[in-house]
């Protein structure tokens, strides 16, 4: 039975993954630092290491015996890594040299890498593909391509098989213990707004877009979790170093989606116009048909699966 290290394991995302791999007959084991991931996502688990990806004695210790790395622990929020860009060098690029320096010492040669579509330059196309140009508008973005970069230099001098997924905006949840606490993310600072009696924020309404609010691509977060499912699977039964967008390759302006959170709570959220937010591009849709094709991952859950799944989880949570 193969066992899969997954960093920033306790996380939104990280969770749906263990989960999904431990229901597939992976074992597990989970390294992260608990500064936003939460212990009931991972009750399940007893391989746990509780340290920082800073602590490279201690990641070179969580990375032996097993057999792939699934590497998620970052930070992520791009308004801060604007504010505080070296905080997010310091975190994502000097946590993922880490990582890689204890795969290098323990012999492990599989890795999944969490990018995301924020290493896109802005594009006016319908949908972006993985060969279009790269120019971060955030340090956030830059991290994750730098990291693309590291991990596919250090990984082809080692031999090592690898993908990189770049996400687009992951919404919902796969059960109800498993929802997204983030404060950055759309959906749940909705939620968040309204539980605090306050109007839901639309960052600028003078983007180059039909309604004139940013448009992203929206993805179930339980689909999200399959890709990596299929990638590992990839990584696993050949030598290749790939990169794929996940999304699903649908486009949604922010009104679309607040219209889509006032029908599933059955009120008006009040939302408010405010100050365009540095590093957003105007519009960032995925092009998917080359995981399609190589891995025969595809989406199945829309975007009232995303909303509907993760009211419940907010309504839920402890």
């Amino acid at each position: 039975m193969a066992k899969v290290l997954i960093t920033g394991g306790a996380g939104y995302i990280g969770a749906h993954i263990a989960h999904d791999l431990a229901d597939s007959g992976y074992e597990v084991r989970i390294l992260d630092d608990f500064s936003n991931g939460l212990s009931k996502r991972v009750e399940r688990f007893t391989d746990i290491h509780r340290v920082n990806i800073l602590d490279r004695d201690a990641v070179v210790t969580a990375t032996k015996g097993v057999d792939s790395v699934i590497h998620l622990a970052a930070k992520k929020a791009v308004g801060e890594s604007v504010e505080n860009p070296l905080k997010y060098y310091e975190n994502n690029v000097g946590g993922t040299l880490n990582l890689l320096a204890a795969m290098s010492v323990n012999g492990v040669k599989k890795i999944v890498f969490s990018s995301t579509a924020a290493v896109y330059a802005p594009s006016e196309k319908d949908a972006i593909s993985e060969d279009d140009p790269t120019e971060p508008l955030s340090p956030y973005g830059a991290t994750k391509l730098l990291s693309e970069e590291l991990i596919r230099t250090i990984g082809e001098a080692e031999g090592w098989s690898s993908i990189s997924l770049r996400y687009f905006n992951v919404v919902g949840a796969g059960s109800p213990n498993l929802g997204d606490n983030s404060k950055d993310n759309l959906v749940p600072k909705v939620f968040q707004a309204l539980e605090d009696g306050l109007s839901p924020e639309i960052y600028g309404d003078d983007y180059p877009t039909a309604d004139g609010t940013c448009i992203r691509d929206y993805i179930h977060v339980s689909d999200l979790s399959n890709s990596h499912i299929a990638a590992l699977k990839a990584v696993s039964d050949k030598q290749i170093t790939k990169t794929y967008n996940v999304g699903s390759g649908i486009g949604y302006s922010v009104r679309e989606v607040i219209d889509q959170i006032e029908r599933t709570i059955g009120s008006s959220t009040g939302a408010k116009v405010v100050t365009r937010r540095a590093g957003d591009s105007p519009k960032l849709i995925s092009n998917i048909d080359r995981i399609s094709k190589d891995l025969g991952w595809s989406p199945r859950l829309t975007l009232q699966d995303m909303v509907e799944s993760a009211w419940r989880a907010w309504n839920t949570r402890a």
